[in-house]
């Protein structure tokens, strides 16, 4: 079992599916490489008109449309994979672990793992329910 899976042999649905999906997106990119970047409006027009050939190629030849789909899906995936593992090596050097050791020097032990050897047990007592009551107004 692999991390990602591919689908090799995406449904009809899925196929079309992808077609509407690649109209709206490149709509959307060519409006706003044309808007924000200022590209000329020739080449927002390119982008745009892939987008209606991947659509119309999805209404008429389920084929054409998968050799396409799973070429995409297979130059996406590396970039999608290092794109992910760079963003949680990130999130994980530059967020978790000097808030980790920020708590660590400042004593904070939110789950009372210190060792304690003169406590007779571990065990944290607290307050029974009231009853089913309680569920419906917890505040």
């Amino acid at each position: 079992m692999s991390l990602v899976e591919i689908d090799w042999n995406p449904k009809r649905k899925q196929l079309q599916s992808f077609g509407k999906i690649a109209i709206a997106a490149t709509a959307i990119i060519s409006l706003l490489v044309y808007i924000l970047k200022g590209v000329a409006i020739q080449w927002a027009l390119i982008i745009f008109a892939a987008g209606i050939i991947i659509f119309l190629i999805s209404m008429i030849s389920l084929k054409l449309t998968k050799m396409i789909y799973l070429g995409m899906i297979l130059v996406t995936l590396p970039i999608g994979l290092a794109v992910s593992f760079i963003f949680l090596a990130v999130f994980y050097y530059l967020l978790l672990s000097p808030l980790g050791l920020i708590f660590r020097l400042l004593g904070r032990d939110p789950l009372c793992r210190k060792f304690d050897p003169a406590a007779k047990s571990y065990w944290l007592s607290r307050r029974k329910p009231k009853g089913p009551e309680q569920y419906f107004h917890q505040f």
